[in-house]
C-alpha cells in the first residue's frame, strides 16, 4: 500500500492526472503505471511492454496519460491560479460582501487598489483556462475514439479484400479450367487475371491503410511504434431517443464552454468598465460581448441541428443496411445448399460471402459512426476541432486569456 502512494504522488507531482479526476480513474490509472512497469500482458520489446489487447477503455486513459497538449493545458491551469494569487497579493484584492443597491442582495466582490481591473482579468484568465483544459481532455477523448475505430475498421476492410483475392482467383482459375478444354475464350481469362491483379492491389492498399490507422492510434496512446495489439472493443447500435430536441440542445447549449466564454466575457466587461478604456468605448465594447452572447448561441444551435440529423441519417441507414445483410444471407444460405447440390460452383458461394462480408463491414462502419455521432451531439466542442466556435467580443482592452 506504500508503494501505491508513493506512485500515486509521484504521477501527481508530474500532474499526470486531471483536475477533479473520479478516484476510481486515478485507480486505474495508477494500475496501469503497475501493469506497464512490472510488464503488461504482452511481449517485451527493451524496456518498453507492449500489451497483446487494447480496449478502447484502456485507450483513452494511456492517451490521457501520454498526452503532451493535456500536459500543457494543465500547467497552464496551475501557471493562471498562481498569476491570478499574485495579482489579488499585489494590489491587496479581498473578498468583502457587497450590497447592491436597490436590492436585498449582497455579492462577494473583489475590493482594494486595482485601478485596470487586473484582479477580474486574471481570475477569468485562470477560470478559461480550467474550461480549455476540460476541453482538451474531451478532445483527446474524441481523437482516441476516431483512431480506434478507424483501425478497427480498417482490419475489416482488409478482411473483405482479402475475401475478395480469393473470390478472384477462384473465377481465374475456373475460366483457366474452361479455357483448357474450349469452353472459354482468352479473353475472359484475360480479363479474369486483371479482375485478380486489381483485387490484390486494392488488398495491398487496404493493408497500408490499416498499418497506417495502427501507426496513427498507437502513436496517439504511447505505445512503441510498430505495435499491433489486438483491439477487442466493440460498440453497440442504440437509437439516439431525444424526447423535446429543442430542450435537450437548449441543456448542451447551456453546458457549453463556447456560451460560458461569451457569458463570463460580458461579466468582465461589466466588471472592468470604464477602468481602462473610456466609458464611450466601453459601452461599445459591453454590447459587443452580449451581442457575442447571442450569436454563439445560435451558431451553436444550428450546428447541434445538423449534428442531430447526421445521427437520424446513420440510424435510417442501419436499418437500410439490415435489410440488405438480411437478404444477402438468405442468398449466401442458397448458394451454399445449391452448391451442395452441385447446382452452383465455387465462386457463386464466395461471392455470395464476399457480398455479406461487405455488408457486415458497413454495417460496423455505421455502428461506429453512429456512437461518435451521438457523442459530437452531446460535446460538439470536442468533436469538431474547433469548427463550432463562439463570437467574442474584440474590446479595446481584451477581456480574455
Amino acid at each position: 500500500m506504500k508503494l501505491v502512494r508513493k506512485v500515486y504522488k509521484s504521477l501527481e507531482a508530474r500532474r499526470v492526472f486531471p483536475l477533479e479526476v473520479p478516484l476510481a480513474e486515478i485507480l486505474l490509472a495508477i494500475l496501469m503505471f503497475f501493469v506497464g512497469w512490472i510488464g503488461w500482458a504482452g511481449v517485451s520489446y527493451g524496456d518498453e511492454a507492449v500489451p497483446e489487447t487494447l480496449s478502447l477503455e484502456d485507450a483513452v486513459h494511456l492517451a490521457l496519460l501520454s498526452s503532451k497538449e493535456v500536459q500543457v493545458a494543465r500547467e497552464t491551469v496551475e501557471l493562471k491560479k498562481t498569476i491570478k494569487d499574485e495579482t489579488w497579493d499585489k494590489y491587496n484584492a479581498v473578498l468583502i460582501r457587497t450590497h447592491i443597491p436597490g436590492t436585498d442582495m449582497y455579492v462577494s466582490l473583489p475590493t482594494g487598489q486595482d485601478p485596470t481591473g487586473m484582479v477580474f482579468k486574471t481570475d477569468y484568465d485562470w477560470r478559461k483556462a480550467e474550461r480549455d483544459y476540460e476541453v482538451k481532455v474531451a478532445s483527446v477523448v474524441a481523437s482516441v475514439y476516431q483512431k480506434y475505430s478507424a483501425a478497427v475498421l480498417a482490419q475489416k476492410q482488409v478482411e473483405v479484400a482479402k475475401l475478395n483475392v480469393a473470390l478472384k482467383e477462384r473465377e481465374l482459375a475456373d475460366a483457366e479450367a474452361r479455357f483448357k478444354v474450349g469452353a472459354e475464350s482468352a479473353l475472359v481469362v484475360a480479363q479474369k487475371r486483371a479482375s485478380l491483379a486489381s483485387a490484390r492491389s486494392e488488398l495491398a492498399q487496404a493493408e497500408g491503410r490499416l498499418n497506417k490507422a495502427y501507426a496513427d492510434l498507437v502513436e496517439l496512446v504511447g505505445l512503441p511504434r510498430g505495435s499491433k495489439p489486438a483491439l477487442v472493443s466493440q460498440v453497440d447500435f442504440a437509437p439516439l431517443k431525444v424526447e423535446d430536441l429543442d430542450k435537450e440542445i437548449e441543456t448542451i447549449i447551456e453546458a457549453s464552454p463556447q456560451v460560458w466564454t461569451a457569458q463570463e466575457t460580458v461579466k468582465l466587461q461589466k466588471n472592468t468598465y470604464g477602468m481602462v478604456n473610456s466609458y464611450d468605448v466601453d459601452k461599445i465594447n459591453l454590447k459587443l460581448a452580449e451581442i457575442g452572447v447571442d450569436i454563439t448561441r445560435q451558431q451553436l444551435y444550428l450546428a447541434l441541428l445538423q449534428l442531430y440529423n447526421n445521427v437520424k441519417a446513420l440510424e435510417e441507414n442501419y436499418e437500410a443496411l439490415q435489410q440488405s445483410l438480411t437478404t444477402a444471407q438468405e442468398g449466401l444460405r442458397i448458394a451454399r445448399l445449391k452448391y451442395e447440390l452441385g447446382m452452383a460452383t465455387r465462386a457463386e458461394v464466395l461471392s455470395a460471402e464476399a457480398s455479406v462480408v461487405s455488408l457486415l463491414t458497413q454495417l460496423e462502419n455505421v455502428k461506429w459512426q453512429h456512437a461518435m455521432a451521438v457523442r459530437a451531439f452531446y460535446e460538439p466542442w470536442a468533436w469538431s476541432g474547433g469548427g463550432i466556435g463562439g463570437a467574442s467580443s474584440t474590446s479595446g482592452q481584451g477581456g480574455g486569456s
